[in-house]
């Protein structure tokens, strides 16, 4: 459990389990806000799968998801999503992933990369092409990011991995299966198509 503060006296505990998956959230599409609050967005088409971080994290959380509307500046569509944030206790990870202010992977993230906050990095980030090709977004990290993680497949979980020209990182098919399996157990009903 660790232990978050605002301000001198007020203070948010975070369960292991919590902090895995804000970990695996911010690998992903999490953002941490300069002030300290995290945003955990996702596409409308996976309502279950908030909803479900809503539950993980709800005593962390200001409110419930809502729903939003976004215009894509590159396609000009309509993006529909659903939103919510975490309270602003979370500036010393703000510190952590921003130290620059450009998103990295520090180190730190070792300590918690676990199973479950793997599989919410894929969920978040990961695809899976015709059953056999199976990539995560990793293009807007650093080089340095990419590597770190790419190692700490390896090390944690035997997963051997690839990282592309284009910055993704391409899971080996000689470890496919056992990144499913690795990761099945907390796959959400609405991601399942990403191990099918």
């Amino acid at each position: 459990m660790l232990e978050f503060k605002a301000r001198t006296n007020l203070k948010l505990q975070v369960t292991d389990r919590q902090i895995e998956i804000i970990i695996g959230t911010i690998l992903g599409d999490g953002y941490i806000h300069p002030l300290g609050k995290i945003q955990l967005e996702q596409s409308s088409k996976y309502l279950q799968y908030i909803n479900w971080k809503y539950e993980e994290l709800r005593n962390l959380a200001y409110s419930p998801p809502k729903l939003i509307q976004r215009i894509d500046k590159r396609s000009n569509k309509i993006y529909e999503g659903a939103r919510f944030w975490l309270r602003q206790y979370f500036r010393p990870l703000r510190q952590t992933f921003y130290p620059k202010g450009k998103k990295i992977v520090p180190r730190i993230v070792s300590k918690y990369f676990t199973a479950l906050c793997l599989a919410v990095w894929y969920m978040d980030d990961g695809n899976l092409y015709r059953g056999r090709n199976l990539k995560i977004a990793t293009d807007g990290f650093d080089s340095k990011s990419r590597v770190l993680l790419k190692n700490l497949l390896l090390t944690k979980f035997g997963i051997k991995s690839t990282i592309h020209v284009n910055g993704k990182l391409r899971i080996s098919s000689e470890s496919l299966e056992r990144f499913k399996e690795i990761v099945r157990p907390f796959i959400q009903p609405s991601m399942i198509h990403k191990i099918s």
